[in-house]
Parts: C-alpha cells; structure tokens; sequence
C-alpha cells in the first residue's frame, strides 16, 4: 500500500483501534491496524492548535514533518529510533492547521531508573556525534532487548556545545527524580543549572497566571 492510500485510510477513520499509548492534551499515540498491518499513528494535538506554532509552520513545516526529518537524521547518523512511513499536513494559506505521523510499532518498554547507565552512556553519545536529543526525558528513551531506541527526539545540531550537553543532562536528571551521576562542577553546568532554574520559575508563573484567568 502506498504513503498516499494509508494517509487516506487514516483521514477516513478506516482503520481498526488496537490501543491507546497515550491520549493528554499535548498528544495522542495510538496502535492502530490497517489491512493486517500495525501502525502507531501520533497526533501532536497541542502544537496543532497553538496560533504561535501554526505561525512558525509556514516556514518550517509542522510538528510532524519535522519529527519525521528529526527521526530520518536519528537512523542516519547511526543511531536506534523509530521507522517513520508518512506524515501528513492539512495547510490553508500554507498555514498548518493539522497534522499526523506514521510510524511502525517498536517493541519493548519505556526506559526506567534501572536503565540509567544505558540511557546515559547514549546520551553521551549524541553529544560526541555533535547532536543534541532535544528532549532527553527519561521516557524518551526505548529499552528491546538491550537495545536502546530514541524516540521523540528533536535531534539537533550542538551549537551550544558543553552548555547545551549539561542542560540536556540536568533535563534527564529531573525526569527521573532522583541524583544521577555526570558533570556538576564546571561553568557549563552552572550555566545550565541557572537556566534550568528560570524555566522552572517561567512555568510556576505561567501556571499563576492561568489560574487567576
């Protein structure tokens, strides 16, 4: 079956539900069946809908064409990640306003604080091969049979170099919730840990503000 024939089964809504992977106001990833065949199929709900993104897509494309290029570059560079098929983009006035991924289903589980070491030691090396994840959460990283996939990863050049690898580190830290072991005592990570710390800070107050709306 063609990219173009699976993009119009989706659209149409033919296809079989086999389970819901995840469903929140930012995404929703779902299992789904196509003539015999297992697709994940992932919306980005959020980044659909919010006017500053739907701006930004007239000159970058959509969430989900870049996911797809992000995880192009991923399997190129040599690394484990997901095998994209298609994306989709409904634009008005080269306006995204809608979009969707295709990919195929990797097996295995999310990675837990007992996968630490693996998951650090790729992290690290991403940063030597000159890339950052973009969103190196604990989760975003896939453990089958002691192989480690990367997954929902922005993939990026370094141009922010010892800064940009504390920061990516400091981000795997919090997601796990507890002390985990890399650089902490050079300028870079200061750097980062007060960047971090703002973040937070931002969040907390947009968080008050949206309350008091």
């Amino acid at each position: 079956m063609s990219n173009q024939e699976l993009i119009k089964k989706v659209l149409k809504k033919d296809y079989k539900l086999k389970k819901i992977l995840k469903d929140n106001n930012r995404s929703g990833v779902f299992l789904i069946e196509i003539d015999n065949e297992e697709y994940v199929y992932k919306i980005p709900y959020e980044k659909n809908r919010r006017v500053w993104q739907r701006f930004l897509s007239i000159f970058r494309g959509s969430e989900s064409k870049r996911e797809y290029k992000s995880s192009l570059k991923i399997k190129e560079s040599g690394f484990n990640g997901i095998e994209v098929i298609t994306y989709y983009e409904k634009k008005v006035f080269g306006v995204c306003i809608d979009s969707f991924l295709l990919m195929r289903f990797i097996k295995g589980r999310e990675a837990t604080i007992s996968d630490i070491k693996l998951v650090s030691k790729e992290l690290e090396r991403i940063h030597r091969k000159g890339f950052l994840h973009g969103d190196s959460q604990l989760s975003n990283f896939k453990i089958d049979e002691n192989k480690i996939f990367i997954i929902d990863a922005k993939f990026m050049r370094n141009i922010y170099g010892k800064f940009g690898e504390r920061y990516e580190f400091i981000y795997l830290e919090e997601s796990c919730y507890r002390d985990i072991d890399y650089i902490k005592d050079d300028f870079y990570y200061r750097m980062a840990k007060r960047l971090s710390r703002f973040r937070h800070w931002i969040g907390r107050v947009k968080k008050r503000i949206r309350g008091k709306e």
